[in-house]
């Protein structure tokens, strides 16, 4: 079964590279030479633009083909196609054969060390963290019964692994949980040819990219491929791809074609903006590549056509976030041409403002750092900027950032350095910090006898650029505006290159003394040890949240130990080449053991404490996962009720709609909740059967007849072409009490019904004969608490142990709610709201 799962994920990841080809076919291949495409920087982009574009093409297919199998026939084909067209330019040559065994040779053995750290140590097949997995796993479980795809999923994006998965699944057998942990491992794979890719733009002939790319891939904090995670690394290779293309002629870089392509980039976000539609986007993306065909032939402008438009078209058209990300590239490159020019002209009192920001910046980020710690252990009043972030949210997205919001979740100074901790870790920025200080006081900037600058200009310009571009990107960060932390994988690819530039200048450039490569090993080892001994691997006091995390990866810290310091001991060789192998290894998995003891640390951060005799990081166990199948097999028109943790498993399994939508497993709108937790609270209580009945169909009608359009297109109430134009930014206040029902919204509050009307209006929406549904409630100990539990209050991650009290179900099965299925922890039962 593993086999065939692994087969099947690779036949996904080459399903969506062939679709992305394909759509490149509509430009010819002189794009790729104009724009000077590495292999691995066109995979990526090639992937990149087939991730939601096998999405929005299945979608269009379910509408007027209701066959799966011809479906899935279809994409093959047209991947095929794109795979076979392509062939030319990505296949490996004679030539890159070592390049391609090295690469193979680094990343196999990184690639299943991220696995483990991040997921395979905390996790027990079947059980497992799909928090965060619900929404897509849903979409395709229904897409797999029902061969058509939900275009109203509670998604604001086309989800890359939800159509073409629901596809497999549906055709060839794909088991969803097991594809969610095979499909990880690939997600890591990608991400180091991402890396590989980004660092041929900065050093395309160099050896030293071997160096930045084991850098990067060692302390690669990206380990999914989702919407935005895609879109942010396929941004880094985009800023690669510019820096390619301005490195070669930097000097000869007009003014002009840097403004006509800044101009394309603008033009282009704020037309995917007003579109404000995947599909609408998609159809941009080709229009791009066709004007791209058209001035390749002319051989005019053809290259910033693709670069301005193309490449940013194919980004926000996988996540929203490329909004942030596509400016955010674009400043790190002119920020790069500004410094070539301020370089080039030497003696000049930019250079001094460049020293100046060298020094200030990372000493401010110093600064607010220390103000986060002493906020969070309250020696410092806590700040707020929510109320000044508030007129820029308001004037962008048109709402304000309020308390329970997802905007609120994701501001704050704390969060911030929280994301951006755990994306770095304290080895990386403790030696790139240091090194660039010990650079700046013994590297100095070598000029010619004419006045120009040697040979080292070249890695001074990429060391400056990198770091201060790096350090005020983070500065940006750490002001703690709403989710910009999301541009961390950018500021760490950033200091990768610093920290490649600045070793090998300090010591491969030249061979330095023994004393100080020992010195740098010792350093770096007796650090990481100092790490692992005093906070990661060992609980020096349990009291703390993530003194359980430890024992997870405490075997996989103290090996690593073990080889940092073999590797260490092999900076004493005389043989240079063993030296700079053991430099170059002490370095990265130094870098790569910190990132190991942090995944146990930050755990806490994002799940809390660990209870007691728990083995796995899950939000459900055996429990939940028998009562999902059991509907799955016995109940597939069933509008399920419960608690959102009940409800990610159940949905993940059965695909079956809810009676209200949530983004995440601790938001769920407030109004909705509170009215969620009436209804369960009142089918517990211990009144007449009838009166209890009443109470309840009263109180869920409303919920009932405002459900959202997701589940209506499910129960084929809602038009599909519709839900496929539909605008992809939702922007809803919190709802009110009374009000117009919203179609995006989790559910729509009204005043209480009375008998007569709220049996009316479940049945309007529930129907009857053969295409009727059924209300079904499922009745854990943790929708219990649920039901108790404040707006600002969370339930705990992890399932709870006890069994749910046997006085709850004599009081359900003695009651007017049939109880369908029970197990040690939970009830299932029917709502006859509408009989």
């Amino acid at each position: 079964m593993w086999t065939t799962t692994f087969v099947l994920t690779l036949l996904f990841f080459l399903i969506q590279l062939g679709t992305g080809f394909s759509i490149l076919t509509i430009a010819s291949r002189k794009f790729i030479e104009v724009c000077q495409l590495t292999k691995a920087q066109f995979v990526v982009l090639g992937f990149t633009v087939g991730a939601s574009t096998t999405g929005i093409l299945l979608g269009l297919l379910s509408l007027f083909v209701n066959d799966m199998w011809l479906q899935l026939a279809v994409v093959l084909a047209v991947s095929g196609f794109g795979l076979a067209w392509s062939w030319p330019n990505w296949r490996p040559s004679s030539g890159d054969t070592g390049a391609a065994a090295a690469w193979c040779v680094l990343a196999l053995p990184i690639a299943l060390l991220t696995w483990w750290w991040s997921f395979g140590a905390f996790s027990s097949f079947p059980y497992g963290d799909i928090g965060a997995d619900v929404h897509w796993m849903k979409t395709a479980q229904e897409y797999a019964d029902s061969g058509v795809i939900n275009p109203y999923a509670a998604q604001s994006y086309v989800d890359l692994r939800s159509a073409l998965a629901g596809s497999l699944a549906g055709t060839l057998g794909l088991d969803l949980l097991r594809f969610s942990w095979t499909y990880r491992f690939f997600s890591i794979l990608f991400f180091l040819l991402a890396s590989y890719a980004f660092v041929q733009g900065i050093y395309s002939t160099s050896p030293r990219k071997w160096i930045a790319f084991f850098f990067a891939a060692t302390g690669n904090a990206v380990v999914l491929t989702t919407n935005g995670s895609l879109a942010v690394v396929s941004s880094v290779v985009f800023l690669g791809v510019l820096m390619s293309n301005s490195k070669r002629n930097a000097d000869d870089l007009s003014t002009r074609s840097v403004l006509l392509l800044a101009v394309i980039s603008g033009a282009t976000l704020l037309l995917a903006f007003a579109l404000n539609n995947n599909t609408l986007v998609l159809a941009l993306l080709m229009a791009g590549l066709l004007a791209v065909r058209i001035l390749n032939n002319t051989g005019k402008y053809g290259g910033l056509l693709f670069l301005g438009c193309v490449w940013p078209a194919t980004l926000l058209l996988a996540h929203r976030g490329s909004f942030l990300f596509v400016p955010t590239v674009l400043a790190s490159w002119l920020l790069y041409l500004a410094i070539v020019r301020m370089i080039s002209a030497w003696p000049s009192v930019s250079i001094a403002a460049l020293r100046f920001l060298s020094f200030a910046l990372p000493l401010i980020i110093a600064g607010i750092v220390v103000s986060v710690a002493g906020m969070r252990f309250g020696y410092i009043p806590p700040m707020s900027g929510n109320d000044t972030f508030s007129t820029i949210t308001g004037l962008i997205l048109g709402r304000r950032i309020e308390g329970g919001e997802e905007l609120f979740l994701g501001s704050g100074p704390q969060v911030a350095t929280i994301e951006l901790g755990r994306a770095m870790g304290p080895v990386f920025t403790i030696c790139i910090t240091l090194g660039v200080a010990w650079w700046s006081m013994t590297r100095p900037v070598f000029r010619g006898p004419s006045g120009a600058i040697g040979p080292q200009s070249k890695g001074f310009v990429t060391l400056v650029w990198s770091w201060i571009a790096g350090c005020g990107l983070m500065l940006a960060v750490l002001s703690g505006f709403p989710f910009l932390y999301r541009i961390s994988t950018i500021i760490m690819s950033l200091f990768t290159i610093t920290a490649a530039e600045t070793f090998c200048q300090l010591l491969i450039d030249f061979s330095p003394p023994r004393y100080r490569r020992v010195m740098v090993a010792a350093a770096i080892t007796l650090l990481a040890t100092v790490l692992v001994v005093l906070v990661y691997a060992f609980a020096w006091r349990t009291d703390l949240p993530f003194a359980r995390y430890q024992a997870f990866l405490r075997p996989t810290e103290i090996a690593g130990i073990v080889l940092l310091a073999i590797l260490a001991l092999s900076t004493l060789a005389r043989s240079r080449r063993v030296y700079i192998y053991g430099l170059v290894g002490v370095v990265g998995l130094g870098v790569a053991v910190d990132k190991i003891g942090l995944s146990g640390i930050v755990r806490s951060y994002s799940y809390g404490a660990l209870p007691e005799h728990t083995a796995v990081v899950s939000h459900y166990n055996a429990e939940d996962l028998e009562v999902a199948r059991w509907l799955r097999n016995n109940l597939r028109k069933g509008i399920i009720l419960s608690d959102p943790y009940t409800m990610g498993i159940v949905q993940a399994v059965t695909g079956a709609p809810a009676a209200y939508l949530f983004s995440n497993l601790d938001t769920v709108n407030e109004a909705v909740a509170k009215r969620t937790k009436s209804v369960v609270r009142t089918m517990l209580q211990p009144t007449g059967g009838r009166q209890r009945l009443e109470d309840t169909c009263s109180l869920i009608a409303p919920l009932v007849g405002a459900i959202n359009s997701e589940t209506f297109f499910q129960m084929g109430r809602a038009d599909a072409l519709g839900g496929m134009m539909r605008s992809v930014r939702t922007v809803t206040a919190p709802l009110p009490e009374t009000g117009q029902p919203s179609s995006e919204a989790g559910g729509w509050v009204s005043p209480e019904l009375t008998g007569e009307e709220a049996k009316s209006t479940i049945q309007n929406i529930l129907r009857a004969g053969d295409n009727a549904w059924n209300l079904v409630a499922i009745i854990t100990p943790r929708t219990i608490a649920w039901t108790h539990l404040a707006a600002d209050q969370r339930l705990s991650y992890f399932p709870p142990a006890e069994p749910i009290e046997p006085a709850i179900i004599d009081a359900l099965r003695t009651g007017p709610f049939p109880v369908l299925f029970a197990n040690r922890q939970a009830a299932v039962v029917r709502i006859p709201c509408s009989r």
